[in-house]
């Protein structure tokens, strides 16, 4: 399956989204969404981005070629100021979200093939994540420079409206949403290879009713993730973040409780102390992100295991 672009544009993101596809039925429909960047030359000439939206539908394939039997439908596109960099289903609607240039925009599928702009918000630099929490209005977003951005999605009026950022600027690659009973945990990864897990807790003193999300902890990983992804899960398992790192590694990102978490951080003291360090390595000083976001001892752990038999508490 193949779509030609322009000369000078380039896939910036890509995903498969649920979206409506009917203003009058409010059908939903699985497609693939593509964001790109027109790139020109010359300073004095911005970025112009497109919004590029796919069904993928059966032909008669070609002779002794049964891959040929798919092919790439556009059903609607939306030329945009930026590069489109990030995308996401958002609420409970089935509508877009897309950060282009320095704005995040929510967008419905009309059935014409235009993408109509309901809500936005001004993101100020280059946005990198993205995510819609599924069934709900809420969105998590990263950028180049300050950090992660929690914000909400109301559909009567329709908005979008901030409810809280991190503390310090992060140069953010990954993150998604992290869900655990009452609480809700954000994720994200950095350019420095290390995991921040952040909480939105408005009746906790030090988050300014809201304003400032929660750092609860931050661990090195030796490798840029690339991915953080939510996976399902049915009670009374927790949810997990799947992270996929740069080195192939896979590991899951799993809530614990305080009695769980306090039980396997004494036994990695332990461990720590008693066992020899080959070549002299440190594993305390490995894991530490340095200075930064750091925990605030909150009594939450977050277990980790990755695919290669290597986890952390």
């Amino acid at each position: 399956m193949e779509f030609p672009l322009t000369t000078t544009e380039v896939v910036m993101c890509i995903k498969t989204l649920s979206l409506e596809i009917s203003e009058h039925t409010h059908e939903r429909q699985t497609l693939v969404c593509v964001g790109t960047a027109i790139t020109r030359g010359g300073e004095d000439l911005p970025t112009q981005g497109r919004i590029l939206v796919f069904n993928v539908i059966d032909v008669v394939p070609e002779p002794e070629r049964p891959e040929t039997a798919h092919k790439l439908k556009l059903i609607a596109q939306a030329e945009v100021k930026g590069a489109v960099t990030a995308l996401s289903e958002i609420g409970t609607q089935g509508f877009l979200l897309a950060a282009q240039g320095q704005k995040c925009i929510v967008r419905g599928l009309k059935e014409d093939g235009s993408l109509l702009p309901v809500a936005f918000m001004d993101m100020q630099c280059y946005t990198t994540v993205a995510k819609g929490l599924k069934g709900t209005g809420m969105c998590l977003m990263g950028d180049a420079v300050k950090g992660v951005w929690f914000a909400g999605y109301y559909e009567d009026p329709y908005q979008l409206r901030l409810f809280g950022k991190s503390t310090s600027h992060l140069e953010v690659l990954a993150g998604d949403f992290l869900p655990d009973g009452k609480n809700l945990y954000l994720v994200v990864a950095d350019a420095d290879s290390n995991i921040h897990v952040f909480q939105f807790d408005p009746e906790h003193p030090k988050s300014q009713t809201g304003h400032l999300l929660l750092p609860l902890s931050t661990f090195h990983t030796a490798s840029f993730p690339t991915t953080l992804t939510l996976l399902p899960s049915s009670a009374p398992s927790p949810q997990s973040i799947l992270l996929t790192s740069t080195t192939g590694s896979l590991s899951l990102l799993t809530p614990l409780s305080p009695a769980t978490h306090r039980t396997l951080t004494a036994l990695q003291s332990h461990l720590q102390t008693t066992l020899p360090h080959p070549l002299g390595l440190n594993p305390r000083a490995f894991r530490s992100a340095g200075e930064g976001e750091g925990g605030m001892g909150m009594g939450m752990g977050m277990g980790a295991g990755g695919a290669g038999g290597r986890g952390e508490g």
